[in-house]
């Protein structure tokens, strides 16, 4: 996806003091995570349908999960933090958005372990199986994806991938480089050495930590350290302000296609929720 090669203008920098989302022009076109989510369940449902129908009785939506629960974290780069908060809390960790596949399914009882026949009816890696039924093209799972998609397979441009764009175009931006740079200054008077913020926020020593458990002490101090720079330099501010502007630069670019995205990605939803209804699920 083209982003703007120019570093585009911004106006007065807004001083960013609390968590509030700020406001971006790709909003108003962005697909909503809950739907997201809502068309890879009817996927996998969609596509254990499709394996029964094939003779495969014993496979189930979850025996191969197209998606993981980290596929749904909303993010940015840099987002305001609390020196309050982080001083007591450390650094905001996500609660997994959902259980990641074990050995055994939701109700305890053991998970279905595909076999090659089973796997190659759901991938496509045969042309029917082995009672001589004939497996569709790409498999169920192609199956599935093409009763949601219909004849429309790709969005003519997806807001999502716009919005990365932006995120990276604006971590690269002078003015966010310039802020960084003081953020690093102030962090130094701390006796911390790190590059940018985001390095930092990552630093595995507390990126791994789970959500359930309590943050170290030096992650602490180091956090309300961060949080203490960041405000400082109104970090969150620029960066916010210059990823809008890079946004507004690729709205302006691709307003037909966003405009043209939306009724199509409703057709997957809808289609995704009368699979779902129509499997029991």
């Amino acid at each position: 996806m083209a982003t703007p090669t120019a570093e585009p203008s911004v106006g007065a920098i807004p001083h960013i003091s609390d968590a509030r989302p700020v406001p971006m022009p790709l909003d108003r076109y962005m697909t909503a995570m809950d739907d997201v989510k809502r068309i890879d369940k009817a996927r996998d449902i969609a596509a254990a349908a499709c394996m029964h129908r094939l003779g495969f009785t014993k496979w189930t939506a979850d025996t191969i999960r197209t998606w993981d629960p980290a596929d749904y974290t909303e993010y940015d780069y840099v987002e305001y933090l609390d020196p309050d908060l982080v001083a007591k809390s450390g650094y905001p960790r996500p609660a997994a958005g959902g259980a990641s596949v074990s050995a055994l399914r939701e109700d305890g009882r053991p998970r279905h372990e595909p076999t090659k026949e089973e796997r190659n009816a759901f991938e496509g890696g045969a042309r029917q199986t082995a009672a001589g039924k004939a497996i569709p093209a790409g498999g169920c799972v192609e199956d599935a994806s093409s009763r949601i998609h219909g004849g429309e397979a790709r969005l003519p441009v997806d807001p999502r991938s716009l919005a990365v764009d932006s995120r990276l175009s604006a971590l690269h931006d002078s003015r966010v480089r310039e802020a960084f740079a003081a953020w690093a200054a102030c962090m130094a008077r701390h006796d911390l050495s790190y590059p940018d913020p985001v390095l930092l926020r990552n630093d595995p020593r507390w990126a791994s930590r789970e959500a359930s458990e309590p943050a170290s002490e030096e992650e602490r101090k180091t956090a309300f350290a961060d949080a203490t720079c960041q405000a400082e330099v109104n970090l969150a501010g620029v960066y916010k302000t210059v990823r809008a502007a890079y946004e507004q630069s690729l709205v302006e670019q691709n307003r037909s296609k966003l405009a043209e995205a939306g009724p199509v990605f409703q057709t997957w939803v809808d289609n995704a929720k009368a699979l779902i209804k129509s499997n029991g699920s």
